[in-house]
């Protein structure tokens, strides 16, 4: 039962600091959105080999 509220946790921290990064420097945020979403993208990778 915590796995579904630590990743919600997760989710919720990461759009808190990309929007944080949007208050101190908007032309940042596309190379760090791609960023997370290749990362995000390996993760479901990974998982889904190991299941």
């Amino acid at each position: 039962m915590a796995h579904p509220v630590l990743a919600i946790v997760f989710a919720l921290a990461a759009l808190a600091a990309l929007l944080g990064l949007a208050l101190v420097d908007l032309r940042t945020v596309p190379p760090i959105t791609g960023t997370c979403a290749f990362v995000l993208t390996c993760a479901a990778l990974a998982v889904a080999v190991l299941r």
